[in-house]
């Protein structure tokens, strides 16, 4: 009974839904009140959707669960593990989830599966026989129509058959499978840089049985290691540390248990502290061992003190008042979230780790029955999803949405035009190491006035000296500092603006300039400006502006014509709006097209037949040919020909255009081809 970590300590960079979803917390299905969320206890956990077995597949069990945002449409999903295969969900509306469909399991149902993510692709892993690995491009989410769907794998690995977790350095591209059946159970590494085509890159046996691990490119305080890809292995027994930065030589640092200090039942999983300097361990069989006894002890995490990856020492261990069995952990910030069987998702404060200090800050009991030491209830959670709701699988009962209330922002997403100050609301539910005070960073030449937190309560954070920094959107943090120097870190989201944006200067077409209808096409350009813009490009027949023969928006700052008509003489001007409003008009540039004819484009520069052209025509040039231009009577550009180096003939197909009027250009020559 068991499963996962991994490397993808998945920082928070982008926060474009956070705004959307905390919205929905006046909304949430089941506020935590008073100690419950309907029939779920809780501490600072809201209930947003619970979806039974049924509703997601309809497997005997759920066991792993990771999570995904599509780069393309801002969704984010929830990848659930079940018996039967990979669950997808739509959370993106976290109160109204939407199953898309299950991918079915690679050979058989099993109770094990295990996945992670790398580039837009999910992994999975299970103890099914021959299962392999699977491999999922995630895109396709994102086009699911007719929902729920049968999905199929995009690629599949068969190097080893079953296994009982995986994991991904996804800073390397490395993916590491534990308990299979090669290399004695120890480590399986394959390099899934091309993640359709993955491929054995090394393995590592010399421990045995790996049951699960933690893979990072170390920047912690040891200075032998920095920049090496070191795993830590929960083997069952004992803590491993090993250097796999070569795959083909992979090197055993230290092995470490507690044995003498505490029972060591099954080292099982475990994950790096924000400090980097302490590893914490999930023993999932201590509780267990003597559960049933007289006088049972609660659920322990083991903590390590790692600064040192060769002299790794025992700290002791955090016990709760819960006997429920322990099983996997992920750190978020300062924030441990602890998927603990039968007593649910803890969340634990590690400010004081390096005192051998933990605190429970938050819970939500996903099997409210009892806290007994069995093999039932929360398999797994992850809290990275950029809306910052913790998805959670329950083992027979289906998966969670949550949202974690433990500090954040009521208005996470600020949009500040003009001025230099801006107040936000900070919320603070957590019991945390108080007293702390409040500074910002991540936002240049922003101060916040000192600000004294010593309670639980709503606090007005104050951020000054904003009128100097350039327009933009920036992902600063509030630092929660406490009386010894540890942090917290709030995140927050500002969209700043100067003011309403200045006129943009005009660059091309020149003012007064005469374009040659020749041209395929008529680039217009200004100077860009700070911020997000968006411009507004107008073209008239007249310098009022009355009668208006092109008007686009755009953000960038050109704009390009494919056709305008010769003789004649045209205006154009642009004006830039911004989050404070639209900004005044440019000045206005005038210029004139010319016509060339066509006989004296044929006598000066090439010539082309037949014309009227049937499958194919000819051109011909006295000069090398250039770039050429075949467009409709629209100047729409419907070909675009590049000539190699030196050629004076050539050859092209006309069977792909429809019957009609087109015009060949080229340099500053134009000849009108008919085809037929």
């Amino acid at each position: 009974m068991c499963i996962k970590p991994a490397f993808i300590f998945m920082k928070r960079n982008l926060l474009a839904l956070f705004g959307a979803v905390m919205s929905l917390m006046a909304q949430s299905q089941t506020p935590c009140v008073d100690g419950m969320a309907g029939e779920y206890p809780c501490d600072n956990i809201d209930l947003l959707k619970f979806m039974p077995m049924a509703e997601i597949g309809g497997g005997a069990n759920t066991n792993d669960i990771w999570g995904w945002k599509s780069p393309t449409t801002g969704h984010e999903y929830a990848l659930v593990g079940c018996s039967n295969g990979t669950a997808f969900v739509d959370i993106t509306n976290p109160v109204d989830p939407i199953y898309l469909g299950l991918l079915p399991t690679h050979t058989v149902n099993s109770l094990w599966r295990d996945l992670e993510t790398f580039n837009n692709f999910v992994f999975i892993g299970s103890e099914a026989p021959g299962h392999g690995l699977q491999i999922f491009d995630l895109t396709q989410l994102d086009a699911v129509t007719g929902a729920p769907v049968t999905f199929t794998e995009s690629a599949y690995y068969g190097e080893f058959g079953h296994s009982h977790t995986i994991t991904i350095n996804t800073a390397t591209g490395f993916l590491y499978a534990m308990g299979s059946d090669t290399f004695d159970g120890g480590l399986h590494i394959v390099d899934i840089n091309d993640p359709l085509n993955p491929t054995l890159a090394g393995g590592y046996s010399e421990d045995g049985y790996t049951h699960d691990g933690y893979v990072w490119l170390y920047d912690g305080p040891d200075p032998n290691y920095q920049g090496k890809e070191v795993f830590f292995a929960c083997n069952e027994d004992e803590l491993t540390i090993v250097d796999v930065t070569d795959k083909s030589d992979c090197q055993a640092i230290g092995m470490y248990d507690y044995e003498g200090e505490a029972l060591v039942g099954y080292v099982h999983q475990g994950w790096v502290t924000k400090d980097k300097a302490h590893f914490l361990v999930d023993d999932e069989l201590d509780e267990i061992q003597i559960g049933n006894a007289q006088e049972p002890y609660g659920t322990r995490t083991h903590m390590f003190d790692i600064s040192s990856l060769e002299n790794v020492n025992y700290m002791g261990f955090y016990e709760t008042d819960n006997t429920s069995i322990d099983h996997n952990m992920y750190a978020l910030d300062q924030f441990i979230y602890q998927s603990n069987y039968r007593s649910g998702v803890r969340v634990v404060d590690a400010v004081r780790v390096q005192d051998a200090q933990l605190s429970e800050v938050g819970f939500f009991d996903l099997y409210p029955t009892n806290d007994f030491a069995q093999f039932s209830g929360t398999w797994s959670n992850y809290p990275y999803l950029p809306s910052q709701v913790n998805i959670a699988t329950s083992m027979y009962e289906g998966f969670f949405i949550l949202r974690p209330r433990l500090l954040y922002f009521t208005q996470n997403e600020v949009e500040v035009c003009g001025g230099s100050q801006v107040v936000l609301e900070l919320n603070v539910n957590a019991e945390i190491a108080f007293p702390v005070t409040a500074s910002i960073q991540g936002l240049p030449g922003a101060a916040v006035p000192w600000t004294l937190i010593n309670e639980t309560g709503n606090y007005q954070i104050v951020i000054n000296n904003l009128s100097g920094l350039p327009s933009g959107t920036y992902y600063p943090d509030i630092v929660l500092t406490t009386t010894f120097g540890e942090e917290y870190l709030v995140p927050f989201q500002l969209s700043f603006t100067g003011g309403s944006p200045l006129s943009p200067e005009l660059m091309s077409v020149p003012n007064g300039s005469l374009v040659s209808n020749t041209e395929p096409s008529t680039l217009f350009e200004w100077q860009a400006q700070d911020g997000d813009l968006q411009y507004e490009f107008e073209l008239a027949s007249d310098v009022n502006f009355t009668s208006i023969i092109d008007a686009q928006q755009t953000t960038e700052p050109f704009y390009l014509m494919s056709f305008i008509l010769p003789d004649n003489t045209y205006y154009w001007r642009v004006r830039a709006t911004n989050g404070c409003g639209t900004g005044s008009w440019s000045e206005v540039y005038s210029f004139s097209v010319t016509l060339v004819s066509v006989n004296e484009m044929e006598k000066n520069t090439f010539s082309l037949y037949p014309n009227p052209a049937d499958d194919l025509f000819t051109i011909t040039s006295n000069d090398d040919l250039k770039e050429i231009f075949i467009t409709d009577v629209a100047g729409k550009i419907v070909r675009q020909i590049r000539p190699l180096n030196g050629t004076k003939q050539m050859e092209i197909s006309s069977i792909e255009l429809p019957v009609g009027l087109y015009f060949v250009r080229s340099a500053n020559s134009c000849i009108p081809l008919v085809v037929r």
